[in-house]
């Protein structure tokens, strides 16, 4: 089956894995794009994300690749380093560091400005799509006779006044979180779409540095990433926060510091590396003093997670929303870009299966998108939740992956294989959380830590200053 034409409304990544599959099963595909689109790896307006850090992780690297034949490869030719978290990250947890231990879970680290490039390269390359540039969209245009259908949007240059009709046979909403696709279903006379939002008022601040050549750093320097988390026992104003600090092409490094309810983010590179200095472990200041700042201190705020819940909603036939437009998390966690390659990959399924000019099309793709997104979605609000209640002061909700039985899960748990592997595929988004409920290795491994006494908890001051290098396996 090949239908005639698909309009898609953005060209971030959600917009582009989605105009991938379209090609496939549409004669044409038109991706309109607010932004001007830079011909290599550069920021642009719309993506005020793309100057933190960004990790494709496994899944959505597998799921790239089945969209994209030889991105990975192509990626890595540009300077992308693969990255397994057990072994290459250093971790500083609460009270220890975690051990080193190959998961076989392979992430992708870049800039999100170079893996745009690539994708962005394959869409330019396929001959059934056209980008349009410098276009936004300011409605959506029902069928003629048929307000039960969509037929096209309509659309104008950004800064003009004068607008045009593009037909479609279906459109496809990947305009992130700030979609406006609910108020144009709503002027059509559609019901309003439920939303339902989490906001833990975090935030955080990012710096990129030059780092020195690998034969010029410290022994101690044998990661590829540090992430420090908050300490378990806070006594100090820096005690809240976490740092951080993933490796880009060309030697380079994103920082990011972070923190939730409000707190004070540094604003120069001052601030930036006094903050750096009084965190829990030496690891990350030391690797700035012998790296140079490039870039100025990027923040951001707004960060809250989203979901529009289309798939309990009544809407029209030839329209669709994806991705992050549907769901956006808060963006610290490093789950939207593997989620808009899952939700693409949902969508070729559906178009394997049904002409997408059914009626029932949409509420099929709703639910089946809806199904996958409630596994990250899962994962984020667990987090924003203690942050939430600790701003609060209520006690943690003890449910998900946030309360105080999770969090001595995945503490204690963390070198057992039967625990720390099929929570690995969890943060991977490989399988989703509920299935550990019908995992026997691991229930029985997690019943039997939760029948011994809990293990003590360290002196936050007594942690080593620096990870040991060894792996565990």
């Amino acid at each position: 089956m090949t239908a005639k034409h698909a309009v898609v409304i953005g060209g971030g990544i959600g917009g582009m894995c989605a105009a991938g599959v379209l090609s496939r099963y549409f004669e044409r595909v038109t991706l309109l794009e607010r932004d001007a689109l830079p011909k290599d790896a550069a920021h642009r307006k719309g993506v005020p994300q793309s100057r933190h850090p960004h990790v494709m992780l496994d899944r959505g690297r597998r799921e790239l690749e089945a969209l994209f034949p030889g991105w990975g490869d192509a990626l890595r030719e540009r300077g992308a380093l693969n990255f397994d978290a057990g072994v290459d990250l250093a971790t500083l947890q609460p009270d220890r560091w975690s051990t080193r231990r190959r998961t076989g879970r392979v992430a992708l680290c870049a800039s999100r400005l170079l893996i745009e490039s690539v994708i962005r390269d394959r869409i330019r390359s396929d001959p059934r799509v056209t980008i349009v540039e410098g276009v936004e969209v300011t409605d959506l245009l029902p069928a003629p006779g048929d307000s039960l259908r969509i037929a096209g949007v309509s659309a104008r240059q950004v800064g003009a006044q004068l607008t045009s009709h593009i037909d479609a046979d279906l459109v496809v909403n990947c305009s992130g979180r700030s979609s406006r696709a609910p108020q144009w279903l709503e002027r059509l006379g559609f019901p309003a779409i439920e939303c339902e939002e989490i906001d833990a008022d975090a935030g955080y601040s990012t710096c990129w540095y030059q780092a020195p050549p690998a034969n010029q750093r410290p022994a101690h320097w044998w990661w590829k990433g540090v992430f420090l988390n908050p300490s378990s026992q806070p006594k100090r104003p820096e005690d809240y926060y976490f740092a951080l600090l993933l490796p880009i092409e060309n030697d380079r490094f994103l920082l990011t510091l972070a923190s939730w309810g409000g707190r004070q983010l540094p604003a120069d590179h001052e601030s930036f590396a006094a903050l750096c200095a009084r965190l829990r472990s030496p690891i990350v200041a030391d690797a700035l003093a012998i790296s140079k700042p490039i870039s100025p201190i990027f923040h951001r705020r707004g960060m809250q997670n989203i979901w529009h819940h289309y798939e309990r909603w009544d809407g029209p036939a030839g329209f669709i929303s994806v991705a992050d437009a549907v769901c956006a998390f808060n963006p610290v966690y490093g789950q939207g870009m593997t989620s808009a390659a899952v939700c693409a990959q949902i969508l070729r399924e559906l178009l394997g299966e049904m002409d997408p000019a059914d009626a029932g099309f949409p509420a099929s793709f709703f639910k089946r998108q809806a199904e996958f997104v409630r596994q990250p979605w899962a994962l984020s609000v667990a987090r924003d939740r203690q942050a939430l209640a600790l701003k609060e002061g209520k006690a943690e909700p003890d449910e998900g992956f946030g309360g105080p039985s999770w969090e001595r899960i995945f503490r204690e748990g963390a070198d057992d294989p039967a625990i720390a592997e099929p929570l690995f595929d969890v943060i991977n988004l490989n399988r989703p959380p509920e299935s550990l409920m019908t995992d026997g290795a691991f229930l029985a491994a997690v019943n039997e830590l939760l029948q011994r006494p809990p293990l003590p908890a360290a002196d936050p001051d007594a942690i080593t200053a620096y990870p040991a290098d060894p792996i565990a396996n």
